[in-house]
């Protein structure tokens, strides 16, 4: 199965809505590919997780 982002309102197993990702197989979802309706989703970087530790420390501990 691929992962297609939504880009027009529409009824499939339950209502899609701009912005939604939904999970489908190409060959059930093509009409609505090629009409614009879906398209296919890139995968997105994670963020990087911040180091909350970095922040909180002094810069000279001997201070």
């Amino acid at each position: 199965m691929k992962t297609y982002d939504v880009l027009r309102q529409h009824l499939g197993d339950k209502m899609y809505m701009p912005g939604d990702q939904r999970e489908a197989n190409q060959g059930d979802v093509q009409h609505l590919i090629t009409n614009g309706i879906l398209k296919e989703a890139t995968a997105k970087a994670e963020k990087a997780t911040a180091n909350k530790a970095v922040k909180a420390a002094p810069k000279n501990k001997s201070a």
